[in-house]
């Protein structure tokens, strides 16, 4: 069809007869396609790859009881008078314990709730971590370490040892892999942890577990929930946070409020735990689209004045268009056809270049250690992407076309042969 069209023809001899020209504006195109693909499916895929860890290494829901921090005077209670002056000297404040009354019961009452898929009491702790000479400063979960995995999916992430060693060794402790090669530690060995009340435990390494958050796995250390007691010196009902984990991650901040209206308890979801990473990712979003759109503007303007040098060069062959009967809007059509082929070739020859981008890169190890460790670069390569590229391409290249289109068609054909 498009052989049989005169107006193509006219079209892709203007574009061959000035073929580097012609190159040159398609690869503008090009490029600027080939880089938005490669950008944005690392970022998307990066930020997609992160997410998922987040979701199965943190809870989706957090209950927690958060001491109050600017506590009233009994006086100031008692003294409510705003035209009184009440002055308190050396005031000790009352110890508040973060404790989550009636923990347990909440849990059974959670475990009963439909939409959730598994919940699981903590107990947490700074603690300096000791072997030999070395001591590090972490942080030890105490948890039900059966009720954690199906939060969690522990054992996926074990690189030595077996979750269940928690439960039948009474003093076993998993490391994180980066807390294990700090302290100089391995399977088997006895270490020691001591609690800010200056209770010390001696403990055995049962495992070592790999979550994929670097700071985490640098700094946490799973113990059974009875001895996390001991270390605080609390007794067996003591939990600080109810983790949960729902069929549904997306639902979790509308879960967050609801539980806390019913329990009374601080929540948070895991989008708002998470809330500083994600503004990140809003800015790298930002600028990756302002790249691709400046790129995509200059090869527009390369676009334009290539058309441009093109009805000049061809004022002659417009004048003889219109003398045998072309319309203003059949020239209009050369020009602009001219844009959209050098568009939609550029921009097909980007998609590859752009696939094969992301397959050369992601095959490469890479070993990074940021927010989360990643032995290779995730990529994203959803669809989406492709197609929005290569129409967002070919509207540069149509509007960089119009107007060198309309220009040339509002050329008077005597002015041109006058000029020769």
């Amino acid at each position: 069809m498009f052989k049989k069209s005169p107006v193509i023809k006219i079209a892709l001899t203007h574009l061959l007869a000035k073929k580097r020209q012609t190159i040159v504006a398609m690869l503008g195109v090009t490029f600027g396609i080939a880089i938005f693909i490669f950008q944005a499916g690392l970022m998307s895929g990066f930020q997609a790859y992160f997410i998922d860890e987040t979701v199965n290494t943190t809870a989706n829901i957090r209950i927690y009881n958060e001491a109050e921090k600017n506590r009233k005077s009994i006086l100031a209670k008692l003294y409510a008078d705003e035209n009184k002056w009440v002055v308190v000297q050396n005031q000790k404040p009352k110890d508040e314990l973060t404790k989550i009354k009636n923990g347990y019961q909440i849990i059974a009452a959670l475990e009963k709730d439909p939409r959730v898929l598994g919940v699981s009491p903590f107990l947490g702790s700074q603690a300096i971590f000791k072997v030999g000479i070395a001591q590090i400063a972490g942080r030890v979960s105490g948890v039900d370490i059966i009720k954690e995995n199906v939060l969690f999916d522990v054992s996926k992430n074990m690189r030595q040892g077996d979750i269940t060693k928690l439960q039948t060794i009474p003093n076993g402790i998993i490391l994180g892999d980066g807390l294990a090669e700090l302290l100089g530690a391995k399977m088997n060995d006895n270490i020691s942890i001591t609690s800010p009340l200056g209770v010390t435990l001696e403990m055995k390494i049962v495992g070592i577990n790999h979550s994929g958050l670097t700071e985490v796995d640098k700094s946490r250390a799973y113990i059974n929930i009875r001895n996390a007691q001991k270390l605080l010196k609390v007794d067996g009902s003591y939990i600080t946070d109810i983790n949960i984990k729902l069929k549904d991650f997306n639902q979790a901040e509308a879960l967050a409020k609801f539980y806390h209206q019913k329990f009374g308890f601080k929540t948070v979801d895991w989008k708002e735990a998470n809330a500083s990473v994600f503004s990140v990712f809003k800015i790298q979003n930002m600028v990756t689209y302002l790249i691709i759109v400046s790129i995509l503007i200059v090869s527009g303007f390369g676009i334009f004045n290539i058309l441009m040098m093109i009805i000049y060069e061809k004022m002659p062959d417009i004048a003889i268009l219109k003398a045998i009967g072309y319309k203003d809007s059949d020239i209009k059509k050369i020009f602009l056809a001219e844009s959209l082929i050098i568009g939609m070739l550029g921009g097909l020859l980007g998609l590859v270049i752009g696939f094969v981008l992301q397959k050369i890169v992601g095959s490469i190890k890479m070993d990074i250690k940021g927010f989360v460790s990643m032995e290779y670069l995730r990529f994203n390569s959803s669809i989406g992407f492709y197609i929005f590229a290569y129409f967002f391409g070919l509207l540069a290249t149509t509007i960089a076309g119009y107007i060198p289109a309309r220009k040339a068609a509002k050329m008077d054909a005597i002015d041109i042969i006058r000029s020769k």
